[in-house]
């Protein structure tokens, strides 16, 4: 078998990077993530999807506990095309081929109003076969939702799926709301994915951003 020994491959004949057996250098990623982010034990970027009227996001096939200690995920945007609308997260099973996780998503909350005199605890509440990690979201210019979704999926056998949901925003009434939201689903089944939708009607624009935390 030859050797080729260089000291520096250099782009000369396009800027899309270099590609030695499938995958892709370019710009200290490797195949899209950040080496800095690979080596240092940080953020990985996972996936990322952007709605245009959209039913749904879904995001099949993403975990895996080898390599990850949970999933940051990011809601940047966020407008409904109903207002006052919530955003709903459903978790996912079976990989590749996913469906939903469905079951009793336990819940808590707390909340507190940033322009008027009001906070409190929402306990011991219980969803159908879904999380909400945004309520009462206009559909308005100025008025989208954005917010970081802690993930942590069951491996199959340690523990149940569980999420902490943190977001800040202008309801309809004029408040503006920073509410921290935590829901469980009392279930060992593997969780290997989410779907992100609204609870009535399509998503109108937006983007979901999923990162792995490396362990």
């Amino acid at each position: 078998m030859s050797e080729i020994q260089v000291n520096t491959i250099n782009e000369y004949t396009s800027a899309n990077g270099v590609t030695i057996d499938g995958v892709l250098i370019k710009d200290g990623e490797v195949d899209g993530v950040d080496v800095s982010a690979i080596t240092s034990g940080s953020l990985v970027k996972l996936s990322s999807a952007t709605a245009s009227n959209s039913s749904e996001l879904v995001f099949d096939n993403f975990v895996d506990t080898s390599t990850y200690s949970y999933y940051h995920i990011v809601a940047e945007n966020i407008i409904p095309a109903t207002t006052g609308t919530g955003l709903y997260m459903t978790f996912r099973q079976g990989g590749a081929s996913g469906s939903d996780l469905n079951g009793t998503y336990y819940g808590a909350a707390w909340q507190s109003s940033l322009n008027t005199v009001s906070s409190g605890f929402d306990s011991n509440f219980s969803t159908a076969n879904f999380a909400q990690i945004g309520d009462q979201i206009q559909n308005s210019a100025g008025r989208a939702h954005n917010g970081t979704v802690e993930f942590f999926p069951s491996d199959g056998t340690n523990n149940g799926t569980y999420i902490a949901a943190n977001f800040v925003h202008h309801t309809s009434a004029g408040n503006i709301i920073s509410r921290h939201r935590a829901q469980y689903l009392d279930s060992t089944t593997a969780a290997t994915g989410a779907r992100f939708y609204m609870s009535s009607g399509n998503i109108t624009s937006g983007s979901i951003h999923i990162f792995g935390v490396k362990k």
